[in-house]
């Protein structure tokens, strides 16, 4: 089985490098987009920390005039991704190594399942997490067959073809896996969630609950 993780990245700090960092060894390949709109420092420190990985990166930019268009951007990752699976990495989902390893290690244990969901620690700070979430599932690990994005981004959803890989569509194909791994969007200092237009997208934070377990990011 291999793997391939795709990244989208447009102004990633202070996190893009230890998001990447973290799943390199387990991955046997990389796509990673770099926005040229990025300037707070993103592709400098992306090639820094991949420095011992250059041989597993295929490099991609985008500068696309209008925000719908990364879905074709996505699509075009996919397209120069040769793994069996997909890893959607985005860049502020950073992985502890037990929890993606008990991930990986599902993958191909049922060759009908096109993709696997996994909902995320909404870290709120680093002892809280927003219990809101607590049955927001995400499709991370996508099946690399007819693999596509439909839909104008960032409202965009994985495809098989024409079957959704969503879980609450598809459950037949498409399942739920019990590893958790912490998403940093309200860490972050910049996001497209904070943009203007982004208002429907904006995340609301829920009921404050502590981390079962110390985070060190």
């Amino acid at each position: 089985m291999k793997i391939t993780s795709n990244t989208l990245v447009k102004n990633g700090m202070p996190f893009i490098g230890k998001v990447l960092k973290q799943v390199a060894p387990y991955m046997d390949e990389m796509v990673i987009c770099i926005s040229q709109g990025s300037n707070d420092g993103t592709k400098e420190e992306i090639m820094r920390v991949m420095a011992p990985y250059q041989g597993k990166i295929v490099w991609m930019t985008e500068d696309v005039k209008f925000k719908e268009e990364l879905t074709e951007v996505e699509n075009d990752m996919v397209k120069k991704s040769s793994g069996d699976w997909v890893l959607f990495l985005s860049d502020d989902d950073y992985w502890l190594p037990d929890q993606l390893e008990l991930c990986l290690k599902e993958l191909d244990k049922d060759a009908s399942v096109l993709s696997y969901s996994v909902n995320p620690y909404q870290l709120i700070d680093l002892q809280h997490y927003d219990k809101s979430w607590s049955n927001k599932f995400f499709a991370k690990f996508l099946r690399n067959k007819d693999l596509n994005f439909k839909g104008l981004w960032p409202a965009e959803m994985p495809y098989s073809d024409c079957t959704s890989l969503y879980w609450k569509d598809s459950k037949d194909v498409a399942k739920v896996l019990p590893y958790r791994f912490y998403h940093l969007a309200n860490l972050k200092e910049g996001s497209f969630r904070k943009e203007t237009w982004a208002s429907r997208w904006r995340y609301k934070i829920g009921t404050a609950v502590e981390m079962p377990h110390e985070v060190e990011i």
